[in-house]
């Protein structure tokens, strides 16, 4: 069993802002995760968050791919996952992106919940979060991010959940 988390969203944003907000680590860290990352087709950079069970809070990856301001692709690796993300943008008009974000190579019964756990995460992110980004390039208020004032009952049941199903998993498995 394998499987991928696939969004697709409009942001009423030039191609090239969305793409400054995918590709420089201080914006990337405000809507995805605090990071190490430079555009540079091999860097090897990680991505930091909260630990759980099986997991250590770190995010090993790799640049894949660049083609600025269209495609990046990476891997991501961390806990029992490793899988390779791709972020596609699209002009729309004058004054919109289309941004297609695909996650692939979640593997085995695990791969596929934690696929949905992130799944959840990911429409906040893209939802919200990378929205917040993009107007504050535009001179708005202060995004907020990973670890910044994310409503304690979005983060603490998304966290109870991944705790909970990975401390199953990992139990089963010993």
């Amino acid at each position: 069993m394998s499987g991928t988390i696939a969004f697709q969203r409009v942001y009423p944003h030039g191609r090239e802002k969305v793409w400054r907000a995918l590709t420089t680590p201080e914006l990337l860290g405000r809507w995805l995760m605090p990071n190490d990352f430079s555009p540079v087709v091999g860097h090897h950079f990680t991505f930091r968050t909260e630990p759980g069970p099986g997991f250590d809070g770190i995010v090993h990856c790799r640049v894949l791919e660049i083609e600025p301001p269209e495609r990046l692709r990476f891997s991501w690796k961390g806990g029992p996952l490793d899988t390779i993300v791709t972020f596609e943008l699209s002009a729309v008009g004058d004054d919109a992106t289309e941004l297609r974000m695909r996650q692939d190579g979640f593997q085995g019964v695990r791969g596929w919940l934690i696929s949905r756990m992130l799944k959840m995460g990911f429409r906040k992110m893209y939802a919200q979060r990378l929205p917040a980004v993009l107007d504050e390039m535009d001179g708005g208020t202060r995004a907020t991010g990973a670890g910044d004032n994310v409503p304690d009952e979005c983060m603490s049941f998304r966290q109870r959940a991944i705790r909970g199903l990975l401390s199953l998993i990992t139990r089963k498995e010993r």
